[in-house]
């Protein structure tokens, strides 16, 4: 075997003549190991993404823009080729809508330079639905020489039918602080998914400017509107989990207002 040669046979036999360096306790007893003859390892959970799924992360982040407000930003995402989604608490009124910016391709390059940002207007005089109850608004985002918004930067279909269960893993495109378009999809399991419930929850990290999120399964459904983080009932000073709106609830109250 030539210098060159990967040097399988002593990864198969225990490692180098100096041995392996290990810190900590064993993760799998010596007796329980079944790997002997295998060269690599999956610690705990398999973390293996098709291809596909980088993809398509970045296909639907395309429909996600940052709401620049008066005094802050939020995010919110095309559900139609003209209408925008995002929080109650982000627009409680038509006013609100009235004086905001939604910005497209607020995001940086593989280069670390800005995107040139697309800025749009809403409309809500047009359409304007909200529901602080579920913490939902629908706006009509206006066309710009003939053209709509969603034709530019995409749009995501909300009635896909699809709901997640505890311990499936849910994805976030947002605009954390106001910050340049980022996706959390690291730690991301739903932790709490009652039918009867019109939320869910999970861990998948969030911050002040999240607010209007889609929350993605991970085949990129859109299966709830980020809102809010929730506190630990056994200690007020502390977040545990963060929280969305099921968009079958969101879709039974809107009624007609959502394609």
């Amino acid at each position: 075997m030539g210098e060159s040669a990967m040097k399988t046979h002593w990864i198969v036999n225990n490692g180098p003549p100096g041995g392996f360096a290990w810190f900590g306790e064993p993760l799998v007893p010596p007796e329980t190991d079944t790997l002997q003859a295998g060269l690599e390892a999956v610690i705990d959970e398999p973390n293996f993404k098709a291809i596909w799924w980088l993809e398509r992360a970045i296909e639907v982040a395309k429909s996600v823009a940052r709401i620049k407000l008066p005094n802050g930003s939020a995010t919110g995402f095309m559900i139609s080729p003209n209408i925008l989604m995002t929080n109650n608490h982000v627009f409680e009124n038509a006013a609100d809508a009235k004086g905001a910016r939604v910005q497209f391709n607020y995001q940086l390059l593989p280069d670390g330079s800005a995107a040139k940002v697309d800025d749009w207007r809403c409309d809500p005089s047009s359409l304007f639905r909200t529901n602080p109850d579920l913490d939902y608004t629908v706006v009509r985002v206006a066309s710009r020489n003939g053209v709509d918004a969603g034709s530019v930067w995409g749009w995501l279909n909300l009635r896909h039918g699809v709901t997640v269960a505890i311990g499936q893993r849910v994805n976030i495109v947002q605009h954390p602080q106001g910050r340049f378009k980022e996706i959390a999809f690291r730690d991301n399991q739903v932790m709490a998914a009652n039918p009867t419930d019109a939320f869910i929850q999970y861990v998948t990290d969030t911050d002040y400017g999240t607010s209007g999120s889609p929350v993605f399964d991970d085949w990129f459904n859109v299966v709830a509107l980020h809102n809010q983080r929730v506190r630990d009932p056994s200690n007020p000073h502390r977040w545990y989990r963060n929280q969305g709106y099921r968009v079958d609830e969101i879709l039974g109250d809107a009624g007609d207002a959502i394609p």
